[in-house]
């Protein structure tokens, strides 16, 4: 039987500030089959089965040329057989897809030319129909966007995010990969976002899907969380390709500058293209105060680091592990095409390997909903380990925290 996936369109809040939604195909629309996980079950944990994404064959088609259209998928593990098989059809004819294999994620890429209308597949994973999205980089277009994926952070949080990176680096777009909150809707937040002084145009895209199971530890099983790495490519080709330079960002991380140069200066003036720093962690203190201090709490009221803590890596050499994995501010345009957006790194481009001292970002411990793992637990104040972050508490007073 033949499914059409159907069409989600694009709501606007206004001309420069909207809200999107992807077509996405699951699987359960037009067959019995479903992706198999391939973690050994040794090291499912109890809840994998809940949290793996069997069902979605990919999240959004996106026609991010005018000759070519491109799906952003899960990786098709046990089905990429029957994808390889697959024929598309549209007004201009028939043509196979390319299929491109990159870490916990997948493409496949048609060339169909743009107004070609919805899209039929064929073959043995059943028959189904398909929209396709615009391409909407001119949204972003020679913008400064921050970028990130968000589930349920308290708007405050969101906004002093953007205040910040508006102030301190001259930021004046947003893009939100909002993961199915159910504190607000998408048209909230948009509206909110749009009450942001200095801001030209924002985009809250809706990205219900299963973020997927997390690893064992740093380096073990990483395998089965598709959601957000899908989410960073799906946003460098409908989103970001025209824009004058973005930063992947949390809302719990706050970019610092050693040079007083803006992140996105940094990016576009890099002979790269691309500007990547580390991470040190901001903690909450148990000094008498918690319960008299605002709620929720904000990225303001916390500024003391937390302190090392040195161990030998697997490779034996000494490292913090305290530490946070580094994040990266990029020009979409001087990316090269085969390179993936990845959550700490840039994969498969060797300006990624290399890190600049010039900028480090604070990691807000009690900035998060303990989705992961517990870490708001606080410690008792000890003036020999505990030194208050000087840097960061004169960006604060850069801040206009009401506006």
């Amino acid at each position: 039987m033949m499914r059409l996936v159907s069409k989600s369109p694009v709501v606007a809040a206004d001309n420069r500030h909207v809200t999107c939604r992807p077509s996405p195909a699951p699987l359960s629309d037009f067959t019995d089959k479903r992706r198999e996980a391939t973690r050994p079950l040794a090291f499912r944990g109890e809840n994998f089965d809940r949290d793996f994404d069997n069902n979605t064959l990919f999240y959004d088609a996106v026609q991010v040329s005018k000759s070519k259209i491109a799906l952003f998928a899960p990786p098709f593990f046990n089905l990429a057989r029957d994808i390889a098989t697959t024929t598309f059809i549209s007004g201009a004819g028939t043509c196979k897809a390319r299929t491109r294999q990159l870490d916990r994620h997948a493409q496949l890429w048609l060339d169909i030319y743009e107004n070609a209308g919805p899209i039929q597949a064929l073959g043995e994973l059943g028959s189904f129909t398909f929209s396709v999205s615009p391409n909407e980089s001119e949204i972003f277009r020679d913008c400064r966007v921050i970028f990130t994926m968000s589930k349920d952070n308290p708007i405050e949080w969101i906004l002093d995010w953007v205040r910040f990176n508006r102030d301190i680096h001259g930021a004046d777009a947003v893009l939100i990969y909002d993961n199915g909150s159910s504190a607000y809707d998408s048209a909230t937040l948009s509206a909110a976002l749009r009450s942001v002084a200095g801001i030209r145009c924002s985009v809250v895209m809706e990205w219900p899907f299963k973020y997927g199971p997390q690893g064992a530890n740093s380096w073990d099983h990483w395998d089965s969380d598709f959601c957000q790495l899908g989410a960073w490519e799906h946003a460098r080709w409908r989103f970001l390709q025209h824009a004058r330079s973005a930063m992947n960002s949390d809302i719990d991380e706050l970019v610092l500058s050693k040079t007083g140069k803006s992140v996105f200066e940094a990016a576009e003036q890099s002979w790269t293209g691309l500007v990547r720093y580390r991470g040190r962690w901001i903690i909450g203190i148990d000094d008498g105060l918690r319960d008299e201090m605002r709620a929720p709490h904000r990225h303001a009221d916390f500024s003391i680091f937390m302190p090392p803590k040195y161990e030998l890596s697997r490779l034996m050499m000494r490292r913090d592990a305290n530490a946070c994995l580094p994040k990266w501010t990029v020009v979409p345009g001087r990316c090269p095409t085969h390179a993936q957006w990845h959550v700490h790194s840039i994969f498969s481009w060797w300006a990624s390997y290399f890190c600049t001292r010039d900028f480090s970002f604070r990691h807000f411990r009690e900035i998060g909903s303990n989705w992961k793992y517990q870490r708001t637990s606080r410690v008792p104040f000890d003036p020999s380990i505990h030194k208050p972050d000087r840097a960061l508490m004169e960006a604060f007073k850069r801040v206009d925290w009401d506006n």
